[in-house]
């Protein structure tokens, strides 16, 4: 068994300080930024995937779960990741099963259960984006009955929670359940956080790029004049030059 001790002791061995001294701005940690007090040990990505590769076979759920709760972001994006490639895992072995397992099934819950219990310590960007497409986002989508995201889409609920609900819907998208990234696109509209609407139109390109072009066409239609520009900008960014410049036009009329 490798423990979440283990771990962090090796990624402190590899600590960068000039690199980390970046990544901090890079990621927003001063006063009054989203990623306020973040301290980071300066590891690029490739070194912490090198980690997890090296150690997820190894190191129990109870294990990632204590990574997830550190206080280095780069050892909480470790703990994800191995929460990541366990759940793929489990997956991997419930689709070739000809009966499905249903332990194998409990797995996946309780992997999902706990990565939405730790989303306090999901707490950035980068963090969200590498995990809840491949974590919550497919559990979601083959169990239709899970509507646990549909209200953390809500206002009342904090930056990082909404943003696991927005990009959640990648996988909706991939299993052919596009309507779920319309909709919750809605309710960010108003936000005033920019990380949200990159997020809502980063989804939206999706829908768009896998074909479901009448969908976003439908709702562009009834909410360009709300659209946040950022938010829009992403959602055409696949589309065709003449079209993007129709959309980009309608909303600058309507904000007039």
């Amino acid at each position: 068994m490798t423990t979440a001790k283990e771990i962090k002791e090796t990624m402190l061995s590899m600590r960068d300080e000039r690199q980390a001294a970046g990544m901090q701005r890079f990621f927003k940690t001063g006063k009054g930024q989203y990623g306020e007090g973040d301290k980071f040990l300066g590891l690029r990505n490739p070194l912490v995937r090198l980690v997890v590769k090296e150690s997820w076979r190894t190191t129990p759920l109870d294990e990632a779960i204590e990574l997830v709760k550190d206080e280095w972001h780069e050892v909480r994006l470790c703990g994800l990741l191995i929460m990541v490639a366990l759940y793929e895992s489990a997956d991997k072995r419930f689709r070739k099963q000809q009966r499905k397992s249903a332990d194998v099934a409990k797995e996946m819950k309780r992997i999902r259960d706990a990565y939405l219990s730790l989303h306090e310590h999901i707490n950035n960007w980068d963090l969200v984006d590498l995990s809840a497409n491949k974590i919550s986002g497919p559990f979601e989508a083959t169990n239709l009955d899970e509507t646990i995201l549909d209200e953390w889409i809500k206002p009342q609920y904090s930056l990082w929670q909404r943003r696991i609900a927005m990009v959640s819907t990648w996988a909706d998208i991939r299993y052919g359940l596009p309507e779920r990234a319309t909709t919750r696109a809605v309710y960010l509209l108003d936000s005033k956080e920019d990380l949200l609407h990159k997020a809502a139109g980063w989804m939206l390109r999706e829908v768009w790029k896998h074909g479901y072009r009448e969908m976003v066409d439908d709702f562009l239609e009834e909410n360009i004049e709300r659209m946040p520009s950022v938010m829009l900008s992403y959602a055409c960014e696949l589309m065709p030059p003449e079209m993007r410049q129709k959309w980009q036009e309608r909303r600058r009329l309507g904000a007039n």
